[in-house]
C-alpha cells in the first residue's frame, strides 16, 4: 500500500477504525491539518491494518471517492 493517496490537491493517509462499532476507514489529510477527514465504512473484507496494507491504489481511490467528509451532514 503507498503512504497515501494523492485526492482533491492532497495527500490522504488510510486508517482503520473500528472503535464506534462500525469498521470504517478514515482518511487524515497528511498534507494539510485544516482538512477535515473522511470516512467510508469498510465492509468485511478489512480486518486488519495489513488488510489495509494490501489495498492497491485504485481500491484506496474507490474508497475514497465513496468517503464522506466529517464536517458536512448527509441529507
Amino acid at each position: 500500500m503507498p503512504n497515501g493517496i494523492k485526492a482533491d490537491g492532497d495527500v490522504w493517509r488510510p486508517v482503520l477504525d473500528d472503535t464506534a462499532g462500525r469498521r470504517c476507514l478514515v482518511f487524515f489529510c497528511a498534507t494539510n491539518g485544516q482538512r477535515p477527514y473522511r470516512v467510508v465504512e469498510a465492509g468485511d473484507d478489512l480486518k486488519t491494518d495489513a488488510d489495509v496494507a494490501a489495498l492497491s491504489e485504485e481500491t484506496l481511490r474507490s474508497l475514497f471517492d465513496r468517503s464522506g467528509s466529517m464536517n458536512t451532514s448527509s441529507p
